[in-house]
Order: C-alpha cells, then sequence, then structure tokens
C-alpha cells in the first residue's frame, strides 16, 4: 500500500477517525492492528517474521534485565545479523564464493535462477534494514543504560510497526517514540497548528514523491538503463547529479509524509534531510543526509570502534568500517559495497586534510566556491557506485566523466531532469531557511486551499502509475 494511493488515503482516514473517536486506552491496540494490516498488504507471510523478531528481541531483552548476563545480549544481537544476513545477504555471499573458488553455480543469478525454479528462492522481506537497525538500537541502548523505562510487549510491538515510518525510517530510537507510545492514551486531538504543519508535509511529500522524484525517474531511464559511454562527459555529471536530486526528493517524500501522517495521530516524527546538496563537503553531506541513519552508524558502529578518540590511522580504519557496514546495509551488492568503502576513504582524506588546517567552510567567497566544486569532483564519482546496475556500468560512467567527450545528441526529455533538479533546489531552501518560510504560514488559511487545489490540478496533468519508494527495496 504506497502511501500516494487513493487505498492509503482511505485507510489512515479510517484509522485517524477511529483512532480519535474510541477511548484512548483501546488505541494503542487500534494502531498496533492498523500497522500490522498495513504491512500485511505487502505481504502476509512476512508480517509473521516481524512479529517473531520483534517478539524474540522482547523476551530476551527481558531475560537480559533479570540476569544482567552479557552473553544473552550477544547471543540476541548475533541472531539479529544472522536473521538480516540470511534473508539479505545470502546469494551475495555465495556469489563472492563462486567468483573465490571459481564455482559458476554459486553465482548469484544461476544460483537464483535455481532456487527460483524449484520454489525456494530467498526472498527479502519488506523493510528487514530499518526495524532490524531500530530494534537493535533499542536491545543496545538497554544494555549500555542509555533507556532505562520499562515497557510491555505491546508497546514495543507498536514502537517497531508503527506504520508511518515502519517501512523506510525515519530511524527512530526508543528514547523518541516509545515515551510519545506511552503517553498516547492522554494525546489530544490535533490543534489547528498541528494541522496545517501536517498538512504542508503531506503536500509537500506527495509534491516530492510524484511531481519530482517520479518524473525525475523516468528521465534517468536512458542514462541508469544504457551505456554510459555514450552519452557526453557533462551529461555523465548533470545525470548523477539527477540521481541524487530523485533520491533526495523520493526519501524526503517518504519522512515529509511519515512526519504528516504521525502528526496527525499524535506523533512527533523528526527531520531526515537538511539540505544535503548545499553540502560544502562530504563530511557536511553527512551532517545533512539521511540523519536518522547517519547518528545510527554514529553511536552504534563508528564510536564503538573507537572513533577519533583513537590514533589518526586507527580514526581512518573505522571510518572505512563503517561506511563499508553502511554499504552493505543499503544494498547486497558489489557495487553498495564500494560506495560504502569510497565514502568511508574519502571522509578519511577529508579528515586527513581538516587536520592539518584546511578550512571545511573558507571565509573567502572565492574559497567557498571552490570547495564545493571540489566536493562534488569528488563526491559524484563515489556516488555513481550508488546508482550504478553493475560494477562495469559504474567503472564505464566514472571513465565518461573524466573523458572530456562533449559530443553528443542530448536525449528529448533531459529539460525533465533539469526542471527537476530545480524544483528539489527549491525544497532545500526551505530545508536550509526554514525561518523565512515560516513567516508564510500566518497566510495557511488561503495557502492551504491554493496549494491543496493546485497539487490536484497538477497530479491529473503529470503524475503517472504509482511506483514504490526507492528505499523500499532496502
Amino acid at each position: 500500500m504506497l502511501f500516494v494511493t487513493q487505498e492509503f488515503l482511505l485507510f489512515f482516514i479510517v484509522v485517524a477517525l477511529v483512532y480519535w473517536l474510541i477511548p484512548g486506552r483501546f488505541r494503542m491496540y487500534w494502531l498496533i492492528l492498523s500497522s500490522l494490516f498495513f504491512y500485511a498488504t505487502w505481504s502476509f507471510v512476512f508480517t509473521f517474521h516481524l512479529l517473531f523478531v520483534v517478539g524474540m528481541n522482547y523476551v530476551v531483552m527481558e531475560l537480559y534485565k533479570i540476569h544482567r548476563k552479557k552473553w544473552i545480549f550477544v547471543s540476541l544481537q548475533i541472531g539479529n545479523v544472522a536473521n538480516i544476513g540470511v534473508f539479505k545477504y545470502y546469494y551475495l555471499i555465495l556469489d563472492f564464493l563462486g567468483i573465490l573458488f571459481n564455482q559458476d553455480w554459486l553465482r548469484e543469478e544461476s544460483l537464483r535462477m535455481h532456487d527460483r525454479l524449484q520454489g525456494q528462492e530467498i526472498l527479502l522481506p519488506l523493510a528487514i534494514s530499518f526495524y532490524t537497525f531500530q530494534i537493535m538500537s533499542y536491545g543496545i541502548d538497554i544494555y549500555r543504560g542509555q533507556y532505562t523505562n520499562q515497557h510491555s510487549f505491546k508497546e514495543v510491538l507498536l514502537f517497531k510497526s508503527f506504520f508511518p515510518q515502519l517501512i523506510a525510517g525515519p530511524i527512530m530510537r526508543s528514547s523518541e517514540l516509545l515515551p510519545q507510545i506511552q503517553k498516547m492514551s492522554e494525546f489530544s486531538s490535533p490543534t489547528s497548528e498541528q494541522t496545517e504543519r501536517a498538512t504542508w508535509l503531506i503536500i509537500a511529500g506527495i509534491v516530492k514523491k510524484m511531481l519530482i522524484a517520479d518524473q525525475i525517474t523516468g528521465a534517468l531511464i536512458p542514462f541508469l538503463h544504457g551505456d554510459p559511454a555514450s552519452f557526453p562527459s557533462h551529461l555523465v555529471w548533470i545525470y548523477t547529479i539527477g540521481c541524487l536530486a530523485m533520491l533526495y526528493a523520493d526519501f524526503s517524500a517518504y519522512t515529509d509524509l511519515a512526519r504528516g501522517t504521525g502528526l496527525l495521530l499524535g506523533f512527533e516524527i523528526p527531520m531526515n534531510f537538511k539540505a544535503p546538496l548545499f553540502m560544502h563537503s562530504v563530511s557536511d553531506f553527512w551532517r545533512r543526509w539521511h540523519l536518522t541513519f547517519s547518528r545510527w552508524i554514529r553511536d552504534y558502529i563508528y564510536i564503538p570502534l573507537g572513533g577519533s578518540h583513537v590514533p589518526e590511522y586507527r580514526n581512518y580504519i573505522n571510518l572505512t568500517i563503517t561506511f563499508f557496514i553502511g554499504g552493505l546495509w543499503h544494498g547486497a551488492s558489489y557495487t553498495f559495497v564500494l560506495w560504502g568503502i569510497l565514502t568511508g576513504l574519502i571522509l578519511s582524506a577529508e579528515s586527513f586534510a581538516f587536520r592539518r588546517g584546511w578550512q571545511e567552510w573558507p571565509d573567502a567567497l572565492g574559497g567557498r566556491i571552490l570547495r564545493i566544486v571540489l566536493s562534488y569532483i569528488i563526491f559524484l564519482p563515489s556516488t555513481v557506485f550508488f546508482f550504478g546496475k553493475g560494477l562495469d556500468w559504474c567503472g564505464a560512467a566514472v571513465l565518461q566523466m573524466f573523458s572530456f567527450q562533449f559530443s553528443g545528441e542530448v536525449p528529448e526529455n533531459f529539460n525533465i531532469l533539469g526542471y527537476g533538479i530545480l524544483a528539489a533546489l527549491f525544497f532545500h531552501l526551505i530545508d536550509e531557511w526554514p525561518e523565512f518560510f515560516v513567516k508564510l504560514r500566518k497566510h495557511d488559511r488561503w495557502l492551504l486551499p491554493v496549494g491543496g487545489v493546485a497539487l490536484i490540478l497538477a497530479m491529473t496533468q503529470f503524475a503517472g502509475p504509482g511506483k514504490d519508494f526507492f528505499y523500499f527495496q532496502f
């Protein structure tokens, strides 16, 4: 059930109406049932898998609270890693072994086809990466003593299955969502200010998804499904920026819709983006992009490895390991692995330079412009590996970037890509300078109706068939 469909609109209206009409003590049960139904519309079978994972984590952590044995906690986390490992990395691991030992039958394409014909192909549960990270953080916070509140199973189940952010985040911490769940029986219906803010978030999410991300996706097809060597060098750079603009519009759209629908139910869901394409270094990009993911890998991978409080060379190793794992988290493919390693190496190189007096954000305008240009020249080639369909394609795209071949035809729908990038940058302005746009909120009484009508008209003209959110594959 996609967020931007009539089915979800009907589902949410029913959920919200019943939620606010029933007595407060029944709200939790209603939201749990609604959230499980929402997940079951994607896969009924994997709904039981989700219940098992949440139940296992809850029971084991309750045992840990009683006995305080480290092996109990460690065994649970090994189980969590094994769970995602089997479903997400089974074919990648065997493919690597097939290459290592020259066994073609172990290669992913052959093995997956064999399993499919035998009716035993391992499929990926929807949102397994997101709910695994979230449920692991719950246990780790308890183990570290950073979260001590006691919760019932139904509260933890709703924490993990809460439908607005279940599929693609934001990855919420126990201290962010569980206290709200405990107080939900006392929630009052949304104020006019909350309703207006939620409506703007929902409108922004629909615009970003249907009118920007989906349109850019169509314009990217000739590039992503073609031969990058057939494009002029400068177009490869622009198409790569278009990939980033598409991903920003698509993923931030989901976040906006999650925040908007959550707010209409009384829940505050954190921001996940802060104008990432306005970065002035790759390090700055990761302070602006997918904030809850960046925070998760920082707190649960990078810092436990020693973070920056280690010898300099170890710090660079820690960065590379952290983003290697981050690459694997995004997808079971060699391109994601290489993307993660490259990102870790780039961040290490920046850290090396910053330690030696290089300014991340120079005082002079010329220095700032040069800093941004250099950051993009370094950043975009690595980004190719996030979107590329294979190592050969990615290698060809990077080589073409630096081929300095500027002759060639411009695809017919290239102008859509340009408009989409500009539209994404408009939302960056809102992310970067929200205080300016807040001043417009005093005109919500007429801006909201006008915006709603304009959105409906635009959707009838430009919106095509609904597409899954990009991050649903993770």
